[in-house]
């Protein structure tokens, strides 16, 4: 009898393991689901374009007056209706991918170089500093870029960019004269010394959203078999999101293509993304002729900033200048 009760608790039991491990296979696998579904991936042969962009974002390929050709990832929800080029209206979240340029003048309101402002975005990829915009609300807060490429890709041409608008809410523009009155908008006239200003507020979660999908963009190159970043290059020093000081001392080990005659450019940038300095990292005693890890190391001295954080920029030594070959690591840093 005894030996029956035993046998069968030990079949209760067992039949307990294997229903909870179902269920615990069954939530694995809603959460993979999940996961999966949160985003989906556009890939244009003919634009070279890949990214990732949530499932509230639709991608659509276009034209604008004059036929010019767009790609724009949008919200869904989006008070506008698509083609979106660079003159919609502040309820507009979008991206907009111009292989060949937009052939009108850019936003009025407050504007920088990217040069003279920095660049925030998480890029993969290098840009013209000097051509490219940043564009401001009279806060100082940031609305929306124009990028323009330090080398455009293969199938782009030489006046391709990428227009990005962030959600501005509370949105009102004004207009002061050059005796600097205020006066009616439909009697500013920038060409005679008047100035357009922008007031609202960025809507942080459009903001998110948008620089999420920019980190995930890459150029495409046929026959070439892109690696992810983390393949490629191993930081040891310094350790993300930790104290650093002058001089820093950069050592790791990254793959021999990582490198052109045995050096990659690093650089590094306050909270503002001002360059605090620039500098190389070099191949230690290895051959960087080679597909295999190899150890670096480096230095750049700087002066502390007034900001709290940082990033550390290596950068992938491209020596073709290509976009589609471009690789960064963005390391953040405290000072």
């Amino acid at each position: 009898m005894k030996y029956t009760l035993y046998i069968l608790l030990c079949l209760l039991s067992f039949s307990a393991c294997k229903e909870k491990s179902k269920e615990e296979s069954k939530t694995r696998k809603t959460k993979s689901s999940a996961v999966k579904k949160s985003s989906k991936q556009y890939n244009s042969a003919d634009f070279q374009l890949v990214f990732e962009y949530p499932v509230n974002y639709e991608v659509r390929e276009d034209s604008l007056a004059g036929q010019t050709p767009v790609i724009n990832v949008f919200r869904k929800n989006n008070p506008g209706v698509p083609p979106f080029g660079i003159h919609e209206d502040f309820e507009n979240v979008y991206i907009s991918f111009l292989p060949d340029g937009f052939g009108v003048d850019g936003p009025a309101g407050a504007q920088k170089s990217i040069e003279e402002f920095g660049n925030p975005l998480p890029l993969s990829f290098e840009v013209d500093e000097k051509k490219s915009r940043v564009y401001l609300l009279n806060s100082g807060e940031v609305w929306g870029f124009h990028l323009r490429f330090a080398t455009p890709p293969e199938s782009w041409s030489e006046f391709g960019g990428i227009f990005i608008r962030y959600k501005v809410r509370d949105f009102k523009a004004r207009c002061k004269s050059s005796r600097d009155m205020e006066i009616p908008m439909e009697e500013c006239d920038p060409l005679t010394g008047d100035k357009i200003l922008y007031f609202g507020e960025v809507d942080g979660k459009s903001k998110k959203e948008i620089d999420e999908i920019l980190k995930s963009l890459w150029f495409s190159r046929e026959n070439y078999d892109r690696k992810n970043i983390s393949d490629l290059i191993r930081l040891d020093k310094p350790v993300e999101g930790k104290t650093i000081d002058s001089p820093l001392q950069i050592k790791g080990e990254a793959r021999g293509n990582w490198f052109f005659e045995a050096t990659a450019p690093v650089e590094l940038l306050d909270g503002n993304f001002q360059s605090l300095g620039a500098s190389y990292i070099e191949v230690a005693n290895a051959d960087w002729m080679t597909e295999d890890f190899v150890d670096f190391q480096g230095s750049i001295d700087f002066k502390k900033p007034d900001t709290e954080k940082g990033y550390l920029l290596l950068k992938k030594n491209n020596a073709s200048g290509k976009p589609e070959l471009d690789q960064i690591l963005r390391i953040p840093v405290k000072f």
